[in-house]
């Protein structure tokens, strides 16, 4: 049973969205990098989530896909200077208010449309934290090869402290 919130996602047609996470974000004043990027960068990068979140839910977009696009996400505002902490932060709160238009547009009638509810809230939490694994992986990714290139470290010295297997190949 699919719930008709998820197929407004679906169908692109649910853009309070975007505006609910773009106040989420300005009410949190930690969030300072974030908070630098203009109203209409931020409505494209939401729309560009919920394009691959659609998918997700749709089973057109796999791990590969999504992790592709959340991979070069972290890499673009990694080089823009925006900080981990932050763009991970975001998508705690861009998944919050996912949920929020869920929850707050499902009439809930019933144990099977309860079940559907929880069952979509759990596919989301999912989501975005393959979302947020891959975005770290491409932040840090990007981190390892500015330094390599701009500090003069050697490959050896930073795999000591960069753990990760990362999804570049080295020459």
């Amino acid at each position: 049973m699919m719930l008709n919130s998820l197929e407004d996602i679906l169908a692109g047609a649910a853009p309070d969205i975007g505006r609910r996470w773009i106040s989420k974000i300005r009410e949190a004043k930690h969030l300072k990098g974030m908070n630098q990027i203009g109203e209409s960068e931020l409505l494209s990068v939401h729309e560009s989530v919920m394009h691959v979140l659609a998918g997700w839910f749709d089973r057109s977009v796999d791990k590969d896909i999504m992790g592709a696009f959340f991979v070069m996400m972290g890499k673009e505002y990694c080089a823009q200077g925006v900080p981990l902490s932050e763009l991970t932060f975001s998508m705690r709160l861009d998944r919050k208010a996912v949920r929020e238009h869920l929850v707050e547009n499902t009439v809930v009638e019933g144990a099977p449309r309860m079940y559907a509810l929880l069952e979509t809230c759990d596919e989301l939490s999912e989501f975005f934290m393959l979302a947020a694994y891959y975005l770290i992986k491409g932040f840090l990714e990007e981190t390892f090869l500015r330094i390599e290139k701009n500090e003069k470290l050697s490959t050896d010295i930073l795999t000591k402290y960069f753990k990760d297997d990362f999804f570049f190949k080295s020459d």
